[in-house]
């Protein structure tokens, strides 16, 4: 899956209220902890976070001594009790859906396309929460039940999820009207589309003249809990990989993944999706 690392990490001041710039120092510091695996070199988070050396050192000194991180014999790093417990906390006290309701509304304001984000049920795929494109109302996606066929996030689904649950969508789909040899050869197509590039592409059925693209939210059992997908009339769509709602997009599949527990490698590597 196309990605990037700690640089994911913001450098640039946000707009809003004057913050703690040594907060936000040493939030980088823990997620460049965070990424892991196991524990971590002082070289190593130096280099994700991006600073030196000796003040990345000097906020360890402070983190250790609060229990938020933990060092080892070997001079190493991983984050230590006191985050597990504030961790433990906020999964009880964060409401997962708003979390990423408002993530998705700030993708659709940062690239001006609609925005929606689908969850899997037993009969398919689920838009579970969208924001039409701004500036085209002339169709509008519908909360409910879609195509996994036709749709963006139906077919990040198609490609993440066991067979035994995504052949028995596409066969009704079909009207049970294909064979389970056929069904499998479609779904294997499906997929070698969507680990070529890390997201899904497709143009919508529902909605003539629009595309959509879709990546997908990894939760804290490394499962796809949700898929991301971004929707306008497709000439609007910038589809080129280094393009800017390419790589919005899967910054905030990355970002959505991360909050949401999932293993690093979801978030902070350049590693192909599986």
């Amino acid at each position: 899956m196309p990605d990037s690392s700690a640089a994911d990490v913001p450098t640039t001041r946000p707009s809003g209220p004057r913050g703690i710039q040594s907060i936000e120092l040493g939030y980088r510091i823990l997620t460049a902890i965070q990424q892991g695996p196991d524990a971590v070199a002082l070289k190593t988070i130096s280099a994700r976070a991006g600073m030196s050396p000796s003040a990345v050192h000097n906020y360890l000194a402070s983190f250790i001594r609060t229990g938020m991180v933990a060092a080892d014999a070997r001079g190493q790093y991983r984050l230590g009790p006191s985050l597990a417990a504030l961790g433990l906390a906020a999964a009880r006290q964060v409401d997962r859906f708003e979390l990423i309701r408002t993530r998705a509304v700030a993708l659709s304001e940062q690239t001006g396309l609609g925005v929606a984000v689908l969850i899997w049920s037993a009969q398919g795929p689920v838009i579970l929460f969208n924001k039409p494109d701004p500036r085209n109302h002339m169709f509008e996606l519908r909360n409910g039940p879609v195509s996994m066929l036709s749709t963006a996030g139906g077919h990040v689904f198609a490609t993440l999820l066991p067979r035994e649950a995504t052949r028995p969508v596409v066969l009704k789909e079909r009207g049970g009207r294909m064979a389970r040899a056929e069904c499998d050869r479609l779904l294997d197509s499906i997929a070698a589309a969507v680990r070529r590039t890390g997201h899904a592409d497709v143009m919508l059925d529902a909605l003539p003249g629009y595309g959509a693209l879709s990546v997908p939210i990894w939760d804290e059992r490394d499962g796809v809990a949700y898929a991301l997908t971004i929707t306008a009339p497709v000439e609007l769509i910038d589809k080129s990989p280094t393009g800017n709602h390419v790589a919005a997009l899967h910054a905030a599949g990355r970002e959505l993944s991360r909050l949401l527990g999932a293993p690093a490698q979801r978030w902070a590597a350049a590693v192909p999706m599986p």
